[in-house]
């Protein structure tokens, strides 16, 4: 061997251990900040038990927005997963079910909410005459 060959070895292992140590670095400092494991976001879920002889369109309102949720399919019921950023800045939602075809609205109360609770929806045949729950 002579000298040319143990010096470019030798320069050639310093760059690979400089360009190994610096992807080392990176990981370690994007896995510190960049790359925090995400906390799984809780749905508030709607169950809605339709009595109604028609579709309605479900629409939930949520810090001055109103924002279509769902159809519920005459005289059935379904589970509707609301998404947390359709839930207000402070927890207060209200839902507006709109019967198709119909002229008549039913417009919820407010009610207060945090991730994980159940709504519980109970659409009549005279949707004024319609309850909400919340648990």
């Amino acid at each position: 061997m002579n000298v040319r060959t143990v010096t470019a070895a030798a320069t050639g292992a310093t760059r690979a251990a400089a360009i190994s140590f610096c992807m080392v670095l990176s990981i370690a400092c994007t896995g510190h900040h960049g790359m925090q494991a995400a906390e799984p976001a809780d749905d508030v879920v709607l169950e809605v038990d339709n009595h109604n002889w028609a579709d309605v369109l479900l629409y939930v309102v949520h810090d001055g927005s109103t924002t279509r949720l769902a159809q519920v399919t005459a005289a059935k019921s379904v589970s509707v997963p609301i998404p947390s950023r359709l839930v207000g800045a402070d927890g207060i939602v209200s839902f507006v079910a709109h019967r198709i075809g119909g002229l008549d609205d039913y417009y919820s109360p407010r009610v207060s909410v945090r991730t994980g609770n159940t709504i519980a929806l109970t659409l009549e045949g005279q949707l004024g005459m319609s309850s909400i729950g919340v648990w």
